[in-house]
């Protein structure tokens, strides 16, 4: 595929999830509590390579489940149009 097709589809699709996904969660305020705490001993460069390590794969992750729900959707779109074909 063209890499700038896929880079727009990627923002599209990162674009959604950001409006439609609460930032500041339960879950999120523990990461974030832990993170302080972490940065007590460690060097902020670590923490903040950490942490952007942790939210690049939580947006990787919540691209992919976007994508195959997108997917399962097509699936069962067709299935109801065969069905009334």
């Amino acid at each position: 595929m063209n890499t700038k097709t896929d880079k727009l589809r990627n923002y599209t699709i990162i674009a959604r999830l950001d409006d439609a996904i609460p930032l500041n969660t339960e879950e999120w305020v523990t990461v974030e509590r832990l993170l302080n705490q972490v940065s007590e001993f460690v060097p902020m460069s670590m923490l903040n390579n950490v942490t952007e390590a942790i939210i690049a794969y939580a947006d990787d992750q919540a691209r992919r489940g976007y994508v195959l729900g997108q997917e399962d959707l097509v699936q069962e779109l067709k299935k109801k149009a065969s069905r009334i074909a």
